[in-house]
Parts: C-alpha cells; structure tokens; sequence
C-alpha cells in the first residue's frame, strides 16, 4: 500500500483534493469514482514539499509571467468555461495544475479579487503588465454579453495571430545574422592572429609600409593587445544607443526615422495598418464601441506619429465626423485602407472591412519583408567579401613588392 495525492471535481464541478492510501493508481481512481469524484490527477504523495533543488533555481529567470503565461491562462480559461465550470473553479484548478510557482500565485491573486466582489474584467484590470486595455475591455464586453468564453477564446486567437506574425518576422531574421555574425568572426580573427604573423615578416624589409597596411597593422595590434577594452566599446557603443531609443526622447527620434528611411518606411506603415485594424476588427465585431476601439487602437501601435493620428480620429468621431477620411488625411496609412473604412462606417460593417484591410496588409508585411531579407543576404555577403579582400589584397601587394625587390 502507498499514499496518492489527488485531485477530482466533484458533483457540482467543485475541486476537491486529499490522500488516499491504495495499492496503485487505478486503485485510487475506482475508489474515487464510487464516491462520484472524476480524477484529475493522482500521484505519489511525498512528505516534505518542494525539495530543495526545485527551490535553487528560483530567481533564476525561471519565477516570471511570461507572455506565453497569459496565452495559456487565456485559452486554459475559455476552455474550462466551455466544459461548465464556474470562473473561479476553473482558476483552481489551473492553480492546482501548474508546476511555476509564480503562475500558481498569480491565479491566487485574480481569485481573491474576485472573492473582494470584483468582476473578471476588474480583476485584469489590475494588472496592466500583463492585460493590455484590449484584452480588458473584451473581457468585459463578454461578461455583459455573457459570452466571456466565447470571448477569451477570440482574444486567445487574435494573440495567435500576432504571435504567428512575430515569429514570421524573427524566423526569417535569423539567417540574415547569423551569416553577419560568422563574417564578423571571420574578419576578427583575419586581423587578430593572420596579420600579426606578416608584421613579423614586414619588419625585417628595410622600406616603409604602404599607409593602409600601416593602419591595418595598427588596428590588428590595437585588437590584439587591449581585446578586453575593444570589446567592451563593441558591446557598450550599441547598448547606449539602445538605452538611449528606449527613452522619450530617443522613441521620437527612432520613430520620425523609420518614417523617412525609404526601405523601413513602407514596411512600418504596412505593419502598424496590420496592428491597428486588426485591433479594431476584433474590438468592433464583438461589441466595444468603435470610439473606445480607437482609443485602444492608439495603444497597440507601436510608432508615435500613429498613436496621434489615431488619437486625433478619436476627437472626430466624438465630434460626429467619419474617421475614414481623417486617417487618410494624416498621409500614415494608405488611401486604399482609409477608403475601405469610409465605406465600412457607411454601410455599417466596420468590422469586417477592418479585418479585410487586416489580412491584406499582413500578407503585404509579409512580402515586405522577405524582398528586405533578398537585398540584406547579398548586402552582408558583398561588404564581408570587400572587407575580406580588401586585407587580403594589402597583404599580398607587400608580398609580392618584396619580392619584385628580391628579384
């Protein structure tokens, strides 16, 4: 005989939880089922807790809510909802079911809130990290409608999507920098260990060196000699640059750029249209009112001239003006989408043409970049093979001088 922890729903979908002492798991199973319980789990109870190995590695970077986090905590919920448990018998038993501690806790916190008398959507609400205003206010538009899983399952796809999106653009990155980062590695060792062994053949000529071997010679010994401090500058160099973008002023700058670099500015303007109608076609087609739709729209864009122009449409149709037309006024989006909507808000189906304009712009995002990604691969090649070349050539136009001399 051994101990099994288990956990079953009981008659009225209530989590129910213990330890049984039986032969085995299906032992422990059948003497459930006889009670009316259905099994969700049984494992071997142990004494003791977590151990300590599991509690080692917390901090780590493994104790945080992730993005991935709230896809599963979106889709888990709407799931459980449609198999007819309450809202907070489905947190428990997501709660019970979850091997990270901090997912475990979080869950505990929505189901205290809404134990205070909060509703789900109030509940979200509380933790803007993690639930943008969208995912709010669909929430809340569900529980109105009483459609709440329904809805969390229209969120849960709508972050696929844009995940799909993201994962389109990094997947096809990828090549792009890891042929950058093997060129780069393949300068730096050209220069740090093939360069010194000609400066030991160069000192011995008895005539002065050619003023570009002199500074390649320079910048092999500089390299070689105070790696640690080149390094750093490498690395330092860019981090600040990268600091600096993430401040306010450092957004604006980097935004008013990728609006006038001429192979950044079409795909920027192709991905925030994508963003911001896709937005507004899943908020408008499940009940949020197109102004408030606005409103969050203006926060999904990433690009600042976008939040202002959206938030300058929301000021017009307060004012009982169509938005088609002040969109296309602002010169960001393209003519073609703003018409689409004008049509939309005239014939009542703001929604749909939204997700229409939505899927053409993401196919063109898509096309976008992959004629990037054909004019980057060559880019790379080509300025590795001059640099390359260009050390190689040095090298040999020396050589062959020595040699002409010789002769």
């Amino acid at each position: 005989m051994a101990l099994y922890k288990y956990r079953a729903l009981g008659a009225e979908n209530d989590l129910r939880e213990g330890v049984l002492e039986e032969i085995d798991k299906m032992a422990v199973a059948r003497k459930l089922m006889l009670q009316g319980l259905r099994p969700l789990e049984i494992r071997p109870h142990r004494e003791g807790g977590r151990s300590r190995l599991a509690l080692s590695f917390k901090g780590f970077g493994q104790d945080k809510i992730t993005k991935k986090d709230i896809e599963f905590f979106t889709k888990q919920v709407a799931l459980l909802l449609n198999a007819g448990l309450s809202l907070d018998a489905s947190l428990r038993v997501m709660k019970e079911h979850s091997h990270k501690p901090s997912f475990r806790d979080f869950t505990v916190q929505i189901e205290r809130k809404l134990k205070e008398g909060k509703s789900f959507s109030q509940a979200l609400a509380d933790f803007p990290k993690h639930f943008s205003p969208m995912y709010v206010n669909m929430a809340r538009a569900g529980e109105e409608g009483g459609i709440l899983p329904a809805m969390l399952m229209r969120i849960s796809e709508y972050q696929g999507a844009f995940q799909e999106l993201k994962s389109f653009i990094i997947s096809s990155s990828i090549y792009p920098l890891i042929l950058l980062a093997v060129g780069f590695v393949a300068i730096l060792i050209l220069i740090t260990t093939i360069l010194p062994r000609f400066e030991v053949l160069f000192e011995g000529m008895g005539r002065d060196l050619p003023a570009n071997v002199k500074l390649l010679m320079a910048i092999s010994r500089l390299i070689s000699h105070h790696f640690f401090i080149v390094f750093l500058l490498a690395v330092g160099i860019p981090g600040a640059i990268v600091s600096y973008l993430r401040t306010p002023s450092g957004k604006e700058l980097r935004d008013r750029a990728m609006l006038r670099l001429p192979l950044l500015r079409g795909l920027v303007r192709d991905l925030e249209t994508t963003r911001i109608f896709r937005t507004l076609e899943v908020l408008v087609n499940n009940g949020v009112h197109l102004a408030t739709a606005l409103k969050i729209s203006s926060g999904v864009a990433g690009n600042r001239a976008y939040q202002r122009l959206l938030e300058r449409a929301t000021a017009a149709l307060k004012e009982g003006r169509q938005i088609g037309q002040r969109l296309k006024s602002g010169g960001l989006l393209p003519d073609m989408a703003a018409d689409l909507l004008s049509i939309g808000e005239e014939s009542g189906r703001v929604g749909p043409v939204c997700g229409q304009i939505a899927d053409h712009y993401e196919n063109e995002v898509k096309v976008r970049i992959k004629r990037l990604l054909s004019l980057i691969e060559p880019s790379f090649i080509l300025v590795i093979a001059l640099v390359a070349g260009y050390v190689v050539f040095s090298m040999l136009s020396v050589i062959l001088s020595i040699n002409d001399i010789a002769g």
